[in-house]
This record gives C-alpha cells, sequence and structure tokens, in this order.
C-alpha cells in the first residue's frame, strides 16, 4: 500500500512539473482557490505578459514568469530553476483573467497539486505512531512559502494598478 501511495505520489508530481514547464492551460485554470483579488483597469494591453514579466525580475527570490494561454488570460508562476538568495518550492500558481468589457482584471492563485497531495497522503505514507511532529513541520513550512507567495501575487495586483489601473484596488 505505501508503495503504491508513493508511485501516484511521484507521477502526479512529474505530472504537476510537466503541466506547468510547458504552461498547460488547464493547469492554470482549474484547482483549489487560495488567493483572490480584484484590479481595476484603464485599458488592456497587448504586451500585458511581457510588461509583468520585465517589472517582476527579481535578483533575491525566483522571478516570476507571465504567459498568455488565451486573448484575456495570462498565467503565471515562478521560475522553476535558478540560483537565488531566497529559494523555495512555490505552493501557488497563478491566473489573471481579464473581464469581457477589459475594465477588470482578476488575479486568482490556485493551490500546487503536489501540496494537496502531500498534506493528504503524508500521514498514510508515514504510517508511523508520531506522525503529527512531521506533519506540523511541513504545515508549518507551506504556510510559510504560501504567506511569501501571497505577498508576491499582491505585488502583481499592485503593478497592474500602477500600468494600467483606475485608482481603486480591492482584496478578498
Amino acid at each position: 500500500m505505501e508503495n503504491l501511495i508513493l508511485y501516484i505520489l511521484v507521477l502526479l508530481l512529474l505530472s504537476e512539473i510537466l503541466a506547468s514547464w510547458t504552461w498547460m492551460s488547464f493547469y492554470f485554470r482549474y484547482g483549489i482557490p487560495v488567493f483572490r483579488r480584484r484590479v481595476r483597469i484603464n485599458r488592456f494591453g497587448p504586451k500585458f505578459a511581457e510588461e509583468l514579466e520585465r517589472m517582476h525580475h527579481s535578483n533575491i527570490s525566483l522571478p516570476l514568469l507571465f504567459r498568455a494561454i488565451s486573448h484575456r488570460e495570462i498565467a503565471f508562476r515562478e521560475r522553476a530553476y535558478g540560483i537565488y538568495w531566497l529559494r523555495y518550492a512555490p505552493v501557488i500558481r497563478g491566473l489573471i483573467h481579464v473581464s469581457e468589457d477589459s475594465r477588470e482584471v482578476h488575479i486568482t492563485g490556485l493551490l500546487n497539486w503536489y501540496v494537496v497531495l502531500l498534506l493528504v497522503f503524508l500521514p498514510l505514507m508515514l504510517a508511523l505512531d508520531d506522525v503529527w511532529p512531521y506533519y506540523l513541520v511541513i504545515l508549518s513550512a507551506v504556510s510559510i512559502v504560501y504567506t511569501i507567495q501571497r505577498y508576491r501575487f499582491g505585488e502583481v495586483g499592485k503593478k497592474l494598478e500602477k500600468l494600467y489601473g483606475r485608482k481603486h484596488y480591492s482584496q478578498r
């Protein structure tokens, strides 16, 4: 049973890596939302993704990468490799959706699959009497990384407002 769970975990982790690296649209559109922000905008530019990526380059932490996956959607995630001062495994990925009238942008952060699998299957895999200390350490690490990414995703909203904004900013 433990080996089967481990194989499923590894297979799903590899699937997630592939979906993220190849910018598969379903991966960025569907999932468990853990971050939402709305920004009112004046206009929507054709080079939206390129401008955002240029503004989010960092020498301290992983840069954010942006890719248009439709004419009204831009997927984004942190770069998967590189040498930076602040290094961690990202726990959320993002989607920027421009409304039909191009007056609002919705930023959504979706929980990565491996986090859900880790939190659900870890107790089953360990099958130890004292599993809770390990679980709490992992849950704490995920919470810290989520806090960092929540801040960075919030910065995406602020930069969108700076580039295209209408002086109104809303967080849900």
